[in-house]
């Protein structure tokens, strides 16, 4: 703005300076004109420039950031990038990462995708777009209305234009999502301590005596899967099974706490014979993050006689539809069998594939009453608090199952990138 000061009436006062105004302001109130000039000018960001929680602040024509949502990128070690939203505090889900050498974006289920552009270290801009639409102009009377945009085609040759929103994306220096507004009742509520959880869990399957896996961890595992035939009894095993009741000596340190551990009581059936658990030594972990790959597991460490079992059931999307994946995952054990020998070392005899027949029963069925009955609350007999430790358990089961695995999703809309 060219302003002129003057003494007396202008104009015909006596002119004694000329001089400019310039509006400054912050990013809270960025233009769509600010917007597409730190996108058009912003470089692809790299995976490791993406790995973070970022708040997303939607750009309006009233040039006033509006918080909408958060986005989580996880590049886990071996090199791959999950990218998680949620929407408003209620709706999370998972959107699918894409690159090209001078493009980045992000697809999910609907018709639209993201495309995003460092501005600096902590600051991105990006655009929730779809392609093809009709001219919109004179229904907004411009090329904005509210938070709705057009992007004109590039380098207008007369293509057609694109339609969405634009965003701001800031670094928040968070580890992890907020919590869904709407477990957030159920995972923040205090129950006294002392109160535990008991349920039962049996798994049956196979036992392969001298069979080892070619690699450690999830990807060696796997082959002990390629051994179970679609139909009949799979060569070289013999029947495997354990009955084991859980006790989650306190909820409250149970969902709070890293190991999410519970004690193991039970008989495990192996080659023959059956022979009861060591109470002392055997646990549970409910859901523990892998150190080495950043993934969620459920680990079994069962002691018996001489011989300790280790199990895993991986709990990570692998593509597909997510709710047989969950499954899958779900009722999967992978184990591994080992004998103590008198020095204290361990030496393994063989693996074992075990299936979770209590959850693929009641899945089949759709009886969630029946599976909510197979958790007894002790500690207390007031029936709000017990269910109060139910759903706080479920709460947290279900906040991971949805960040994860997204099960409510429609499949996603992928291809776009580069197109």
């Amino acid at each position: 703005m060219i302003g002129w000061a003057c003494a007396g009436s202008y104009p015909n006062g006596l002119h004694i300076m000329t001089f400019a105004m310039s509006r400054r302001y912050g990013f809270d109130n960025l233009t769509v004109d600010d917007h597409d000039q730190l996108f058009d000018n912003g470089t692809v960001p790299t995976a490791q420039e993406l790995n973070g929680v970022w708040q997303m602040d939607i750009i309006s024509n009233n040039n006033q950031l509006t918080q909408a949502a958060y986005l989580q990128f996880d590049l886990k070690p071996d090199g791959t990038l999950q990218s998680n939203y949620q929407f408003f505090g209620l709706m999370e889900g998972l959107v699918v990462p894409s690159w090209t050498r001078d493009h980045f974006q992000l697809n999910d289920f609907t018709m639209f995708h993201d495309e995003i552009r460092k501005v600096s270290d902590d600051i991105f801009v990006g655009r929730y777009i779809t392609d093809s639409l009709p001219d919109l102009t004179s229904l907004f009377n411009g090329q904005n209305l509210g938070i709705f945009h057009i992007v004109p085609s590039a380098g207008g040759n007369g293509g057609p234009n694109q339609f969405g929103f634009y965003y701001t994306l800031s670094r928040t220096g968070k580890s992890a999502l907020p919590t869904d507004s709407l477990l957030q009742p159920f995972l923040d509520v205090q129950m006294p301590d002392g109160i535990s959880m008991t349920f039962d869990e049996t798994m049956v399957g196979y036992y392969f005596e001298g069979v080892s896996t070619p690699a450690p961890g999830r990807e060696g595992d796997l082959t002990i899967a390629a051994r179970i035939p679609a139909s009949g009894d799979p060569a070289g095993a013999t029947p495997c099974s354990f009955q084991a009741h859980m006790t989650i000596r306190d909820v409250n340190e149970f969902i709070d706490g890293l190991a999410h551990e519970a004690e193991m009581t039970g008989a495990i059936t192996i080659n023959n014979q059956t022979l009861a658990m060591n109470a002392e030594t055997s646990l549970f972990n409910y859901l523990i993050v892998n150190p080495d790959t950043r993934e969620a597991e459920m680990r079994y460490h069962i002691e018996y006689a001489s011989y300790v079992l280790e199990g895993r059931k991986y709990m990570q999307k692998s593509g597909g539809n997510a709710i047989a994946d969950l499954l899958g995952d779900y009722t999967t054990l992978y184990c591994h069998v080992y004998s103590r020998q008198d020095d204290g070392t361990l030496v393994e005899t063989g693996v074992a594939y075990l299936k979770f027949k209590t959850f693929e029963d009641l899945a089949a069925v759709g009886n969630l009453a029946g599976f909510l009955s197979s958790f007894q609350v002790t500690g207390t007999g007031d029936p709000i608090l017990q269910l109060q430790a139910r759903l706080r358990f479920l709460a947290f089961t279900a906040q991971f199952v949805q960040r994860e695995y997204d099960p409510l999703a429609l499949p996603t809309v992928s291809g776009a990138a580069g197109s």
